[in-house]
């Protein structure tokens, strides 16, 4: 062989390995675009399920808070109207006197007179106005 030979036989097969890891290179980039594309896929139906979550967590807790107002705004009115209510309510009018009870006099029982003699002192008792002793 001669050199000339043996630089091209060097520089075809160094040319073939080049081919062969170029080919390998675009087939694996191939395949990576491919799983690329794939995951991006995977990620952004992820996302969805995840804003969909968020949306509805959202909407239910708008829908709760709502609700706990417009219920807290109705017992403060219904409490407010019951407290003026009794509040601003007359009072009911005395009883009209029945006959029976007109004619009907009263019992009154004489006072009650309680002397206390001094420490010592023998008192007797005072005789009732009256009475006989």
């Amino acid at each position: 062989m001669n050199a000339n030979s043996d630089r091209e036989y060097i520089d075809n097969k160094v040319g073939d390995v080049r081919t062969a890891v170029d080919d390998l290179r675009v087939t694996m980039n191939e395949r990576f675009d491919a799983l690329r594309m794939t995951m991006d896929a995977r990620f952004k139906a992820t996302d969805a399920k995840i804003d969909s979550a968020v949306a509805k967590g959202t909407a239910e807790v708008i829908k709760w808070v709502v609700g706990l107002f417009v219920t807290t705004i109705a017992l403060n009115v219904a409490l407010a109207s019951v407290v003026l209510h009794v509040a601003l309510r007359e009072p009911p009018p005395p009883p009209a006197p029945s006959p029976a009870a007109a004619t009907v006099q009263p019992i009154y029982t004489p006072s009650v007179i309680i002397q206390l003699s001094p420490q010592g002192a023998a008192v007797l008792p005072a005789a009732p106005a009256g009475g006989k002793p």
